[in-house]
C-alpha cells in the first residue's frame, strides 16, 4: 500500500507523510554504495562531484525466490529492465531531462521500482549529497539548494532519517548529522550508518560509536564496508563485496563480537523492522487520511462532470439551462446563506458582509459626523450675520439655521453613495467568485456569466445612486421644524430666558403657519416666534436723503472686497446665539441621520441587492440561452479532459 500511494503521490504531489527512508550524506560518504549494497545491485551513476542530482524515489520489491530480477520507472510504466546498466543510463537520462546537462539539481523526483527475491520490502529516498563549493556552471546557492531539497523529506514526522557517515573522517563534523540533528534533534527517528570502516586509521576502531558510548542515537548505529574505488574500476560484483565485508568484520577484533551492528544484511533488517514498525503505528491516522482524500478527489470527479456530446443541440441546451439556473440559484443561496453545504466559520461571506457593511460600515460612518463637522464658529457667525441682513440680530434668524443644516447634510451624501459602491463591489466579487456546479469546465461560459452579471449590477448602481441623490434632495427640499423629534423650544429654553406660556402658544401657531408659506414671510420663523419677533407693519418709506458730501480735507474709508468676522472679538450674545444654533443643528441633524440610515439600505436593498438576486437568472438565459452560442461557451478547457482522466486514475488507485 505505501508503494502504491509512494507512486500517486510522486506524480501527483505529496498530499499525506508516508512513512519512508531517506538516505543523506555529504559527497564521497558511500551514500550510494550503501543503496546498492542494500539492493545487491550496481545500478546508481557514478563520476566526480554532485551525481545524484534529483531525487531517486527506490521501491524495493521481495519477490518470490527465483523470480527474475527487474526494475521499472514509474515514467516508463510497463517497460521492465532486467539489464541494471540501463536502468543507470536511464537514471543520468532523466536527470539531465529535468536538471539539465550543468550539475544543476531539481526537487521532481524519480521513482524506480526494482523487484528481487534478495531485497527486503523497503522503500527508500536517495537526496543528492550535500555540498559546499558550486563546481563549473552550478549555481552560487548550490548548497542551499540541496539542503532545502533534503529539509523537505527529512522534516516530515514519518520520515526515518539515513545519516551515513565516512568512518574515516571526523564525526563531529558531519553534515548528515548536523542536519539530521536539526529535524530530529533527540535522534527518535535517526540510524547513523557508519561507511568505510576498512579505510580507518591503523590503530583506530570505531567500537565505541557502534557502541553508544560516542554520539549515541536512539536507533543506534551500524557500520558496514563499501567497496573501494578500485574494486569498482575493477568491477567487482556486489556479492564479493558483500562476502568481502563480512570476512572482514567476522576476523575484526574489535568488530566480531558486533555482529548486531554491523553488516550491510543487519543495515537492512534494521531498516525494514524500523519502517514496518512506523507504519503499524501510523497506519489508524494513515487510513483516515485516504478516506479524507477519497472523498476529494469524488468531490473533484463530480465537479468536472461527464463529456457533452457536442453534435446533440438539445444535450447541450439543456447543459446550458441547467448551468444558467444552478449560477442563479447559487447566487441566490450567497447572498440568502441558504446554503448550508459552504458555511464557513472563519470569516463572513456574501449576504453576511454585505449587513456588515450595512450595520458596521455605513451605520459608523453616519454616527462619526456631528452636526458641527467641518462647521467652526465664524461659519456660524458669518450665517448669522449674513440672514440678519443691514440689522442686528435680535433674534437668531431662521435662515441662518437652515443654510447651515442643509449644508451639514450634503456632508451625508458621500458615506451614502460610499455604502452603494460597497454593496455593489460585494455583488461584482460574489458574481466573479461564485464557482456553481460544472462552471469551471467551460471558461468562456463563465466569462460570459460574469459579463452579464456585471451588466445588471452597471445598471442597478447607476439607478441606485439616483434613488440615494432624490434621498438627499428630498431632506433638502424642506427643513420640517415640525418633526416631532425636533426639540428646538427645549433647546431655546434652556439657551435664553424661558419664555412665557403665551410664547410658546404662538410658536405652536406660527409652525402651523409655517407649513403653507415661506419662512421669511414669518418674519423670523421659530426663533421669532419664540421670543416675540413676529412679522411688523413696515415703516412708511422716508423721502430720499440729500447727496451726502464730506467735509473739505476728509477722506472715505473703502470696505475691503472680502470682510470676515474677527473670531477674537466675540460678545456674550453671540456666544448664546452660537450655542443656540449648535443645540437645534445637532437636534435636527441626528433626525436626518436616522432617516438615512433607515432609507439608504432600503434603496440599496430594493434597488440593487433584491434586483439583481430577482432578476439575475432572467438575464441570463435571455443573453446567453442561444442555440448558436452553445457549441463556443459550452467548449471545454484542454486541460478538463486530462484533469477528470487524472482525478479518475487517483480515485481508482485510492480505493484500491
Amino acid at each position: 500500500m505505501i508503494n502504491k500511494l509512494q507512486e500517486i503521490f510522486a506524480m501527483v504531489g505529496t498530499e499525506i507523510d508516508l512513512p519512508q527512508l531517506v538516505v543523506v550524506g555529504s559527497q564521497s560518504s558511500g551514500k550510494s554504495s550503501v543503496l546498492e549494497n542494500l539492493v545487491g545491485r550496481d545500478f546508481l551513476p557514478r563520476g566526480s562531484g554532485i551525481v545524484t542530482r534529483r531525487p531517486l524515489i527506490l521501491q524495493l520489491n521481495r519477490t518470490d525466490p527465483g523470480a527474475p530480477e527487474y526494475a521499472e520507472f514509474m515514467h516508463k510504466p510497463g517497460v521492465k529492465l532486467s539489464n541494471f546498466e540501463q536502468v543507470r543510463q536511464e537514471i543520468d537520462a532523466e536527470t539531465d531531462r529535468k536538471a539539465g546537462k550543468n550539475k544543476g539539481v531539481s526537487n521532481d523526483p524519480i521513482l524506480l521500482r526494482i523487484y528481487s527475491p534478495n531485497v527486503l520490502n523497503l522503500t527508500l529516498v536517495d537526496t543528492p549529497g550535500i555540498t559546499r563549493i558550486p563546481v563549473g556552471d552550478q549555481p552560487v546557492d548550490i548548497e542551499q539548494q540541496i539542503r532545502e531539497m533534503i529539509y523537505q523529506y527529512i522534516s516530515k514526522p514519518n520520515a526515518i532519517i539515513l545519516a551515513v557517515t565516512a568512518a574515516n573522517q571526523d564525526l563531529s563534523t558531519s553534515d548528515a548529522l548536523k542536519i539530521a540533528r536539526e529535524v530530529d534533534p533527540d535522534g527518535s527517528r535517526t540510524i547513523g550508518v557508519l561507511t568505510k570502516l576498512d579505510l580507518m586509521d591503523k590503530g583506530t576502531d570505531a567500537s565505541g560509536i557502534l557502541l553508544g558510548r560516542h554520539l549515541p542515537l536512539s536507533n543506534g548505529w551500524i557500520g558496514i564496508v563499501n567497496r573501494s574505488q578500485q574494486d569498482i574500476n575493477q568491477r567487482k560484483s556486489i556479492q564479493d563485496a558483500l562476502s568481502a565485508e563480512s570476512d572482514f568484520f567476522s576476523h575484526h577484533p574489535n568488530y566480531r563480537n558486533l555482529t548486531d551492528r554491523t553488516g550491510t544484511g543487519v543495515l537492512g533488517e534494521r531498516c525494514s523492522k524500523l519502517l514496518t514498525d512506523h507504519i503499524k503505528k501510523t497506519l489508524p491516522k494513515l487510513r483516515s487520511q485516504i478516506s479524507e482524500m477519497i472523498k476529494r478527489r469524488r468531490a473533484e470527479l463530480e465537479a468536472y462532470g461527464e463529456p457533452i456530446v457536442l453534435d446533440n443541440a438539445a444535450a447541450k441546451g439543456w447543459q446550458m439551462l441547467q448551468i444558467l439556473n444552478n449560477f442563479s440559484q447559487d447566487f441566490r443561496a450567497a447572498i440568502e446563506g441558504s446554503n448550508t453545504a459552504d458555511f464557513d466559520t472563519k470569516e463572513l461571506n456574501g449576504g453576511a458582509r454585505i449587513r456588515y457593511i450595512f450595520s458596521e460600515s455605513f451605520a459608523k460612518s453616519l454616527n462619526e459626523l456631528k452636526s458641527t463637522s467641518g462647521l467652526s464658529t465664524s461659519d456660524i457667525r458669518t450665517a448669522i450675520r449674513n440672514a440678519a441682513g443691514p440689522k442686528p440680530a435680535l433674534f437668531v434668524p431662521e435662515k441662518a439655521f437652515e443654510q447651515l443644516v442643509k449644508r451639514q447634510i450634503e456632508l451625508l451624501r458621500d458615506p451614502a453613495l460610499l455604502c452603494v459602491d460597497q454593496v455593489h463591489a460585494e455583488l461584482l466579487r460574489i458574481v466573479a467568485s461564485l464557482d456553481a456546479k460544472d462552471l469551471s469546465r467551460f471558461p468562456k461560459l463563465r466569462e460570459r456569466i460574469v459579463d452579464v452579471g456585471t451588466s445588471v449590477l452597471k445598471r442597478s448602481l447607476k439607478e441606485t445612486t439616483k434613488m440615494i441623490d432624490t434621498l438627499i434632495k428630498l431632506e433638502l427640499s424642506w427643513i420640517n421644524t415640525s418633526h416631532p423629534d425636533f426639540t428646538a423650544v427645549n433647546i431655546l429654553m434652556q439657551q435664553q430666558v424661558p419664555p412665557s406660556q403665551d410664547h410658546q402658544d404662538d410658536y405652536r401657531a406660527t409652525q402651523t403657519q409655517q407649513n403653507t408659506r415661506n419662512t421669511e414671510e414669518s418674519g423670523g420663523g421659530i426663533f421669532a416666534a419664540l421670543f416675540g419677533g413676529g412679522k411688523k407693519p413696515e415703516p412708511a418709506p422716508a423721502p430720499a436723503p440729500p447727496t451726502p458730501k464730506l467735509p473739505s480735507g476728509s477722506r472715505w474709508n473703502e470696505p475691503p472686497p472680502t470682510i470676515r468676522i474677527d473670531d477674537t472679538q466675540i460678545t456674550e450674545r453671540e456666544k448664546q446665539q452660537i450655542n443656540l444654533i449648535k443645540g437645534v443643528l445637532d437636534s435636527y441633524f441626528n433626525i436626518v441621520k436616522k432617516n438615512l440610515q433607515d432609507y439608504v439600505v432600503k434603496a440599496v436593498m430594493l434597488s440593487l441587492v433584491n434586483y439583481i438576486k430577482e432578476n439575475l437568472q432572467r438575464e441570463l438565459v435571455a443573453a446567453l440561452y442561444k442555440e448558436d452560442l452553445y457549441s463556443d461557451l459550452l467548449f471545454e478547457s484542454e486541460d478538463i479532459s486530462v484533469k477528470r482522466r487524472v482525478a479518475r486514475e487517483e480515485l481508482e488507485a485510492l480505493q484500491k
